[in-house]
């Protein structure tokens, strides 16, 4: 049993870290595509990022099996679980995955922050397509306003 459920979480947390990988090239390439204006790369890069989240959410389904696995009733966001799979694959299979699960976390911090650029980058572009628009209807105003006094 060790080194299936060892083997097991190896692969879920290397599959993890593949599809925070490719979310993390996508959120880069959402923020270019907000910068250059491109709202059909902007468009197709966020049904990317929805088929990365549903494929994340699928895996969360398979570390409930290893919950189960491992006999505890809390998922993998509780110490618990850490500590039923310290002692089932042992000192050194643990801090293997200890070193997967610190390069998972790094990955996901990179991710969140560039998330939030992306964010305030589109924040920035509709705060100004907002006042844009709100010239134009200035304009139409003043236009109606002069046609109307002549």
């Amino acid at each position: 049993m060790r080194d299936k459920v060892r083997l097991k979480v190896s692969e879920l947390l290397s599959s993890e870290l593949e599809l925070y990988r490719e979310l993390e090239a996508q959120v880069d390439l959402e923020i270019k595509a907000i910068d250059s204006d491109d709202m059909d790369l902007l468009l197709e890069i966020l049904q990317n990022k929805q088929s990365i989240i549903s494929r994340q959410e699928m895996l969360m389904e398979k570390w409930a099996d290893v919950s189960r696995d491992l006999g505890v009733s809390q998922g993998r966001e509780e110490p618990v679980f850490w500590r039923a799979l310290a002692s089932v694959v042992g000192d050194e299979g643990y801090e293997d995955l200890k070193e997967k699960v610190r390069l998972l976390q790094d990955i996901v911090s990179s991710t969140l922050k560039s998330e939030e650029l992306a964010q305030s980058n589109m924040g920035a572009k509709v705060s100004e397509l907002r006042k844009r628009m709100s010239r134009v209807a200035d304009g139409k105003k003043a236009v109606r306003g002069y046609m109307g006094s002549i």
